[in-house]
């Protein structure tokens, strides 16, 4: 068997371009660490630069725009560290000391980067504190050593941007962010890892085309599959997932009740809603999990919609009504007013509050204007309006009650705007479609799956490139 000889391709011949002309910058400037400048000038120097045009640049312009993004953030996130515990002074020349700080840091850095919603950013965010406490930089200097490692870092971005734009990659057009789902490719192993989702029916799913575009643009070894499992037959389905080597499955109906009862371990959200969609198989046991409540929650901070605090009315009271409400309870929410043509059912999902927030109301037009004209937010987690259904609202009259600042969301995806959202946003109003929703629940599973952070923002654009070019 011959060997294949692997091509330099544009990617390496940008990144060779732009260390050269990092480092060439700073060498024509005669900034190399001159400590006999003084200040900042004095800690400037290629290196970081340099490391900056290796990490940031990528195939596409896009691409090495959210590396040096999340490059920069994590540079000023670790420069802020280190600086705030050299206030400790002569006390981190004490081993005993240095050591919980050096742990400190990295939790702190990893946490916030992860609280901003930048996995990429983590990774500086614990180097610069520890390459500040390790070299042992004090006094004024360490001011000027967190600022040049900031300056340094934001040169090598704009150089791997400058040449990703002059030297573009001729094959972007044909990469996983360009192609629709007729002629999608995934390349296989015997290492390769399978995933799937299950139903009845499931054959419509998005999951497949999603989770595939995720995996080949994340270089992941893994394969996402489709497989209609009947009612009554989960079980069957798990062993068999466990028997064959699955790494995990997603779930959707009839099979989310189902398969709680069979599970070695429930999250904290699929406790709570008594419902698991993601099933994790980690040695043999089955983790499940839940990614409803935590992926609206998402879908609405990329919206800029913030929960805490809000008067929320909430159509509907089935299953994903549930995890909604559940899930703007726990997020800070003042109140949820559950409203729903069956009494029993509403009143049944308010019962499992633990907080007590949620109150059941009525689904009758005067009910919904009153419930209307007193809330922050309206959701519908019905299916009236979806695509392939007959029913729609009777009356949509009851947004007229809404306050002009109250956004309306709805989990409905296909169509892309719903008659309640052509509504809504001929009054005025903020909407949002469940598209997000559906991004976002792909994204958590992926990483319940992989053990990998995943950065929605890096994921989204694909994704819904890929499912506009898909019968949506």
């Amino acid at each position: 068997m011959g060997t294949t000889i692997p091509k330099i391709g544009m990617r390496i011949v940008k990144t060779a371009v732009a260390v050269m002309l990092s480092y060439a910058i700073f060498a024509l400037l005669n900034l190399t660490y001159r400590t006999e400048y003084g200040g900042v000038w004095g800690q400037l120097g290629p290196l970081y630069a340099c490391i900056a045009c290796i990490v940031c640049t990528q195939s596409t312009l896009g691409q090495t725009a959210r590396q040096g993004v999340s490059r920069l953030i994590g540079v000023a996130v670790g420069g802020a560290l280190g600086v705030l515990v050299l206030f400790l002074g002569p006390l981190l020349e004490r081993p005993l000391v240095c050591i919980p700080v050096l742990g400190a840091v990295c939790v702190a850095g990893v946490w916030f980067c992860l609280l901003i919603r930048r996995p990429a950013a983590c990774g500086m965010a614990c180097i610069v504190p520890c390459v500040i406490l390790i070299t042992g930089v004090t006094g004024a200097d360490r001011y000027y050593y967190a600022a040049a490692r900031i300056i340094e870092t934001g040169v090598g971005v704009l150089l791997a941007l400058l040449v990703n734009a002059i030297l573009p990659d001729r094959r972007a057009d044909d990469t996983a962010e360009k192609r629709g789902a007729s002629n999608m490719r995934v390349e296989l192993s015997n290492t390769t890892k399978k995933l799937c989702v299950i139903g009845d029916p499931v054959l419509h799913s998005k999951s497949p085309l999603i989770q595939n575009t995720m995996i080949a643009a994340l270089g992941l070894d893994y394969i996402y599959l489709c497989q209609t499992v009947p009612r009554g037959r989960a079980k069957e389905w798990l062993e068999c997932a466990r028997l064959t080597g699955y790494a995990g499955f997603n779930a959707t109906m009839p099979h989310k009740l189902e398969l709680v009862p069979l599970m070695d371990e429930l999250d904290e959200d699929a406790a709570l809603f008594g419902a698991v969609n993601t099933i994790c198989i980690r040695d043999g046991r089955a983790i499940g999990c839940n990614t409803d409540g935590q992926g609206f929650l998402r879908a609405l901070d990329e919206e800029g919609i913030a929960v805490a605090g809000r008067r929320i009315a909430l159509l509907g009271a089935g299953g994903a009504a549930k995890a909604v409400a559940l899930k703007l309870s726990a997020a800070g929410a003042a109140e949820i007013i559950v409203c729903n043509r069956t009494a029993d059912k509403a009143e049944a999902l308010c019962a499992l509050d633990p907080r007590g927030k949620l109150r059941a109301a009525g689904f009758d037009i005067e009910t919904l204007a009153r419930v209307a004209g007193t809330c922050d937010l309206l959701v519908n987690c019905t299916s009236l309006g979806m695509s392939g259904t007959a029913g729609q609202f009777e009356d949509f009259s009851f947004l007229e009650a809404l306050a002009p600042e109250v956004p309306v969301c709805d989990l409905i995806y296909s169509p892309p705007e719903t008659e309640l959202l052509c509504r809504a946003k001929a009054l005025g109003h903020k909407t949002m479609n469940g598209l997000g929703l559906l991004i976002h629940q792909a994204v958590l599973s992926l990483e319940h799956f992989t053990g990998e952070a995943i950065d929605p923002a890096e994921m989204a654009p694909l994704v819904r490139r890929v499912l506009g070019a898909s019968d949506l």
